[in-house]
């Protein structure tokens, strides 16, 4: 039997030792099908790994000098020809595949790459070189989303529309204050990202089987060389650590939900009952039997990626719990989380594309806060203040005007005093002497807004403090992700710049 590297399998499998027969096709056509498909993910990442362990062990005298050259220029050249390999599930998995292919391109010498590693080191590496950029992506597109919403928020400063809980109108604010309020969990989101990813940058390399290695293994120099940060000092954590999937993806979870929140308002918002905003067009779609739709596509597949994703943080919570030493933790894990990541960057450009061409229809968010009764609130507050009324009273003398009105048809800009003066009457007994001059800053939009001087709060100045303070942290997270990168991105051209010296290449 050949296979399409024409490697004889026996040889390759080394029949004759513990296992007396190649791989069964129904093996073949499932578990080894599916190891291969993670080519893609893995393969990059390998090279790298397989690199740095054979200069390590030159280094360190257990590779003789000549066949490390010789090894050293196999592995370049297959890392310059990978990307157009074909992943054959006779081998087994990817890194097998890649053996057969360095054996086939210098014999032998092919075999010093497993002194002192097994499979899975190798291939956790590769899957963490894969992962901490792609986390880097998402980071970065997760800045840009949020500085998106900081421009718009600080655009619509006196855009005033009804806040609402229940969906039902609660008190006048400003669109821009509202749409900080999908800003300010970005923040915890990049927290979140930031230690999964300090998490993925601990390397693995050399840990051995499980114990360690006798050989003389200088796991400091693998770790420089595939620039990470930091070791994951024991051996046997080293190689599994299921916990770190389920960590990242939770916080992905926790990331798309917060853009999925904002996303449904979105297109509850682009309605005709609501009416306030306008989807560019260019981010909708077109009814195929409807000519009159414009349907917010983007919006639904936001919240179906988010679905998705909350499916996946139960699968790796699945797959992680086996006991130890299994690499069922894995298996499902090398090529989803990646996928995972990398459709939510996706999501979140796709999303900052529809933020910052966001037309909101100002003078119905106005017409709206004007017709409702958001405003009743700041009214038992002006009985409270200026009246001496406890705030329950004040409560149910202003919840009797706002019936009143309802009833007559009034809306709640157009609450005079004579209304709240008369349900004061019938609540208390008493008859304050309220006047148009009391109450008009509590029917004023732009006077509601203005009045909330709390930190934090909507009113303007504070609202440029808060949107200050946030462009200043998405600056310093932005120059994190950048250097971040930069490590990664340098310590990788190096390992490659160094493999040709010690190849005798340049």
């Amino acid at each position: 039997m050949k296979n399409h590297l024409d490697v004889p399998l026996p040889d390759y499998y080394g029949q004759g030792g513990r296992l007396g027969k190649p791989a069964a096709r129904e093996l073949k056509e499932s578990a080894y099908a599916h190891d291969c498909s993670q080519a893609p993910v893995l393969l990059e990442g390998i090279s790298y790994a397989d690199l740095a362990h054979a200069m390590m062990l030159i280094r360190q005298g257990v590779i003789p000098p000549e066949e490390g050259v010789t090894l050293l220029r196999g592995l370049l050249d297959l890392h310059d020809s990978q990307r157009n390999m074909e992943m054959d599930p006779s081998f087994g998995d990817v890194y097998n595949n890649r053996e057969a292919a360095l054996k086939k391109m210098i014999g032998s010498t092919a075999g010093w790459l497993h002194a002192g590693r097994p499979r899975r080191e190798a291939v956790n590496i590769g899957y963490l070189i894969h992962v901490r950029r792609d986390l880097i992506d998402l980071m970065r597109s997760l800045i840009t989303l949020a500085s998106a919403l900081a421009d718009q928020a600080s655009r619509h400063a006196a855009t005033f529309m009804p806040d609402q809980t229940y969906l039902h109108h609660a008190h006048p604010t400003s669109l821009g204050h509202y749409i900080l309020t999908y800003l300010y969990p970005i923040f915890r989101d990049l927290d979140r990202l930031k230690t999964g990813y300090l998490h993925v940058d601990m390397c693995p390399a050399g840990s051995g089987s499980v114990n360690g290695s006798r050989l003389p293994v200088d796991r400091n120099m693998l770790r420089e060389y595939l620039g990470f940060h930091d070791m994951a000092v024991h051996t046997r954590d080293a190689m599994w650590q299921p916990d770190v999937p389920i960590e990242i993806i939770s916080a992905v979870v926790a990331m798309m939900v917060n853009v999925n929140r904002f996303s449904e308002e979105l297109q509850l918002w682009s309605t005709l009952e609501y009416n306030m905003v306008d989807l560019p067009d260019e981010f909708c779609r077109a009814s195929v039997i409807m000519p009159q739709k414009k349907n917010p596509y983007p919006m639904t597949y936001i919240r179906g990626l988010t679905g998705f994703l909350l499916g996946l943080t139960a699968s790796f919570a699945a797959v992680g719990k086996t006991h130890s030493g299994n690499p069922d933790s894995r298996t499902f894990v090398y090529a989803e989380l990646p996928e995972a990541i990398t459709k939510s960057a996706a999501a979140l450009r796709l999303f900052t594309g529809i933020i910052a061409q966001l037309n909101p229809n100002t003078e119905r968010m106005l017409e709206l806060v004007r017709a409702g009764y958001a405003n009743a609130t700041d009214l038992a507050d002006v009985l409270m203040t200026g009246f001496k009324f406890d705030y329950r009273t004040a409560h149910q003398i202003i919840g009797l005007t706002v019936r009143k009105a309802i009833e007559t048809g009034i809306p709640g800009s157009g609450i005079e005093a004579s209304l709240v003066r008369s349900s004061a009457v019938e609540v208390t007994g008493q008859d304050p002497d309220i006047r148009p001059e009391d109450i008009q800053p509590a029917t004023d939009p732009a006077a509601i807004v203005n009045s909330r001087k709390t930190i934090g709060g909507a009113n303007p100045d504070r609202l440029a403090e808060m949107i200050a303070s946030s462009t200043a942290r998405l600056r310093e997270a932005r120059d994190w992700v950048e250097q971040a990168s930069e490590r990664n991105t340098s310590a990788l051209a190096n390992l490659l710049e160094q493999a040709r010296i010690m190849a005798r290449l340049q």
